[in-house]
């Protein structure tokens, strides 16, 4: 027997062994996760969330970023370290670096938006998912690399997603 056909017949003998009603179920969750998006945010669930963080008109500053409530735009800003270096691409690596950290931002902004900070806390360790914004200025100054990050509050909620988070 040749190896493709003993490979064949493996994956023949594995789906013969499985249980109806567990195969079922495997490609009933696979159509309906394939079929299931997250709901777009109402005009009603912005005005949710902008109540929850106080209700302030215009631009509201928090630890993380700002939220421009009028505008619908969320800005963070993203540092990186330029090593003292004569290499061409250390000022890269620090650009690099100043993205990296402006995500990180969006993310803990998410958040801070969502759940509050609260007092007296010593850290946060977020994971999650973010999507990345417009690079709207950048630059490079005595403290290191800079970007200035803005993303439409409608799609900075709704495809941004936090998966686990642990404040201490």
């Amino acid at each position: 027997m040749k190896t493709s056909e003993k490979k064949k017949w493996k994956d023949e003998a594995i789906f013969a062994r499985m249980p109806k009603k567990v195969l079922g179920v495997a490609v009933f969750l696979l159509v309906l996760g394939g079929a299931a998006q997250a709901a777009p945010l109402s005009e009603g669930d912005i005005v949710r969330i902008w109540r929850n963080n106080g209700a302030v008109q215009g631009v509201q500053e928090f630890h993380f970023g700002v939220v421009d409530w009028p505008n619908r735009v969320v800005a963070v800003e993203g540092r990186g370290p330029v090593p003292w270096s004569t290499e061409p691409n250390a000022r890269l690596l620090a650009r690099r670096h100043a993205v990296a950290d402006a995500q990180r931002r969006l993310l803990y902004l998410l958040y801070e938006l969502r759940y509050g900070l609260p007092q007296g806390i010593d850290s946060i360790a977020v994971e999650g998912h973010v999507v990345m914004g417009h690079i709207y200025q950048e630059g490079q100054d005595e403290q290191g690399y800079w970007v200035d990050v803005e993303l439409p509050l409608q799609r900075f909620l709704e495809e941004c997603v936090i998966w686990k988070a642990r404040a201490k």
